[in-house]
């Protein structure tokens, strides 16, 4: 009997990416999709239904938000 187990590579998901912006310092980059998936579930649990927010990884501001969205104002 074989410990291993085998995994059809078709069946296994990528990697998604999610494109963001910081509204700071214009800075863009690719979050891992089931972070910023984690992050609106817990929001919308809560009772907020604003855009989801994380730390910029260059000026280290919380103003990185998804690209594309109606940004709040600086």
């Amino acid at each position: 009997m074989s410990c291993c187990v085998e995994y059809d590579v078709f069946l296994i998901a990528k990697d998604s990416y999610i494109e963001m912006k910081c509204i700071n310092c214009e800075h863009e980059e690719k979050m891992p999709s089931f972070v910023y998936d984690e992050e609106s579930n817990y929001l919308l649990d809560i009772g907020e239904d604003e855009s989801p927010c994380f730390q910029c990884s260059k000026c280290h501001k919380d103003t990185l938000y998804r690209k594309g969205i109606q940004l709040p104002k600086k």
